[in-house]
């Protein structure tokens, strides 16, 4: 009896066993949370964010409901060959499960993309030995070779290499409901050459002439006159500014001085001429200020502009000037400092 109870219980504790040291691929939770969130977004017309969330959930663990919510995602961003495809799989996987609603759904949605759907054919013109085609990396058999084949609107690369030989390689543009075709050619390129190796023979070899070191000129040194004729422009802005806030502050002084007038005879006036008089005076104290200020800064600006560097000098010959603003209540005018080589 123990000989024959012992197969059995040896046999009841190995899949255990094995189902320990090998944990679950799945996350079933981690794939639920994906979902809800892809149907979130989905329900917010977020299609490109949603359709990865649910490919994940598709990983994760895979369930008819996700499937065909991603096969939906799918025709909402244009991929309606991944979506076809994805529906054809629900309407299988739902005759097996016996849920007939859910498979007429997947099945109508299918055929009602079919028309919709590109379709590539790689014509192969030779069959070197060994050759080996692909589409966006994945292999082409020899019986798909000429045979119109659902891929999704696009671009996609093709490529053939055989034996002895090098990689060919284009790319085609595939669009809704039209058929794009793609020729490998008879003969594929050859094997690019491997680059010679240094040997110690390199060695050997004479050196490259070289000038000497007195045919070398001096040290070329860009003069940053782009920025300095920037900086006089803004300068000589501000000194038009100066200048217009000058002649506004006269005007305004000349017309409070023949306003004060009605209010004074002679020297001797009432209360609202002195304030006339007095704005009158004020005003014209700014305009004369802001005016040499302003005339200074036009001058100063203008110079910085002229002296800019318009082209590269040698280190040893570039000068340096710099004309500097001086604004004072009695007048104004530029410094000049520097030196000339």
């Amino acid at each position: 009896m123990k000989l024959r109870v012992f197969p059995v219980l040896a046999l009841v504790a190995l899949p255990q066993l094995a189902l320990a040291a090998d944990p679950p691929k799945t996350d079933p939770a981690a794939a639920q949370s994906l979902f809800y969130e892809a149907r979130t977004l989905m329900q917010q017309n977020k299609f490109a964010e949603a359709c990865p969330k649910l490919e994940e959930s598709m990983r994760l663990d895979a369930g008819l409901g996700t499937q065909f919510n991603l096969a939906d995602c799918n025709e909402h961003i244009g991929k309606v060959t991944s979506a076809w495809a994805g529906f054809l799989e629900v309407a299988a996987g739902s005759k097996a499960a016996n849920q007939t609603d859910r498979e007429k759904l997947a099945r109508k949605r299918a055929q009602a993309l079919e028309p919709r759907l590109p379709k590539l054919v790689v014509d192969v013109i030779g069959t070197p030995a060994g050759l080996e085609v692909k589409r966006d990396g994945v292999a082409v058999g020899a019986a798909a070779w000429g045979t119109p084949i659902p891929v999704d609107p696009g671009s996609h690369r093709v490529s053939a290499t055989a034996p002895g030989k090098g990689t060919w390689e284009t790319t085609v543009a595939t669009a809704e409901g039209k058929v794009a075709h793609v020729a490998v050619p008879r003969d594929l390129p050859p094997v690019a050459a491997a680059a010679a190796p240094i040997g110690p023979q390199a060695d050997t070899a004479a050196p490259p002439a070289t000038a000497a070191a007195s045919d070398f000129p001096s040290p070329v040194v860009e003069q940053n006159g782009a920025t300095q004729r920037a900086l006089g422009w803004v300068v000589a802005g501000v000194g038009v500014v100066g200048v217009g806030l000058g002649a506004g502050f006269g005007l305004s002084s000349i017309g409070k001085r023949n306003e004060s007038r009605s209010h004074c005879v002679a020297d001797q006036c009432d209360a609202d001429g002195v304030g006339l008089r007095d704005d009158a005076i004020r005003n014209g104290n700014i305009a004369t200020i802001a005016t040499i200020a302003g005339g200074a800064a036009i001058a100063g600006g203008l110079v910085l502009v002229l002296t800019a560097p318009k082209t590269t000098e040698s280190r040893e010959r570039a000068g340096k000037l710099r004309a500097i603003p001086n604004v004072g209540l009695n007048g104004g005018g530029f410094t000049l400092q520097g030196n000339f080589q």
